[in-house]
């Protein structure tokens, strides 16, 4: 499936802003998990590295071949995140979906190689550990490994739940998910209506709330030449969507494809 048809896309062009919270927080929350899983097998490899056992020899190869390539990934995480930051921080929502979707169809070549690993990894050592504990008799290592290899899993299955949680969360707390107010008084324009002048074309009323324009009243202009009370479009754009009620045309910068923003 193309990565901007999928399903993580839909979210990201629904849901910007929350999206973009979830996956910074995402990564923090997964730094700190892998952190102290990498800790936890490290010290499992020290506290048996003297042990003569066949078994324990293979778990300490397959162990620290886990810890070396585990050494590189904070690098990738931190970039990644700094990436989620940018993008959360963009004009508009249409720019920060782009921004999303940017970092996730491109990531990192070496990350990406390094998540397969563990995936294979945990896979694999899974595996051995449990032929292992088939044995008569089971090594302390061997038990120790199978624990840590439920530790993953587990830690795995609380991430992706409390992602889930947080943009739930998100979604039905009072999130503004429009254009920020600076960005919307730079690209529209704020006109005192008087009806002896030729300010506006079209109706002389707003298409929100369908009541006519009165002197004094202010009413915005947006770039495409649509207008409505400023209350009524301000409300719209601000918290709901940046679009023209009318038109659906994107108020601020140009939604362009940009490539990844250089760190």
């Amino acid at each position: 499936m193309d990565g901007e048809e999928s399903p993580m896309a839909e979210m990201f062009t629904l849901f910007p802003h929350e999206s973009a919270v979830v996956m910074q927080r995402g990564i923090e929350l997964g730094i700190i998990c892998s952190c102290f899983l990498v800790l936890h097998c490290w010290l499992l490899v020290w506290q048996f590295w003297r042990s003569q056992d066949e078994t324990d020899f293979i778990l300490r190869l397959l162990c620290l071949a886990r810890i070396v390539c585990a050494i590189p990934r904070p690098y990738f995480w931190i970039r990644t995140r700094r990436l989620f930051v940018q993008a959360r921080y963009q004009p508009t929502p249409q720019l920060v979906t782009r921004r999303l979707l940017d970092v996730y169809c491109n990531p990192f070549g070496i990350e990406k190689a390094l998540l397969l690993f563990y995936y294979g990894w945990l896979a694999a050592v899974t595996l051995v550990v449990f032929v292992f504990r088939l044995y008569p008799e089971e090594s302390d290592f061997t038990q120790e490994i199978w624990r840590h290899c439920l530790f993953n899993f587990i830690s795995i299955a609380v991430h992706r739940i409390l992602c889930v949680l947080l943009f739930y969360y998100l979604m039905k707390s009072d999130f503004k998910r429009g254009i920020p107010h600076e960005m919307l008084e730079k690209y529209s324009k704020r006109i005192a209506f008087q009806s002896s002048l030729s300010q506006l074309s079209g109706d002389m009323e707003c298409s929100i709330c369908f009541g006519p324009y009165c002197d004094g009243e202010e009413v915005r202009k947006l770039g495409c030449q649509h207008h409505f009370h400023r209350n009524c479009v301000d409300e719209w754009l601000l918290g709901h969507q940046n679009r023209c009620p009318l038109c659906l045309s994107v108020v601020g910068p140009s939604e362009s494809p940009g490539s990844r923003l250089a760190l």
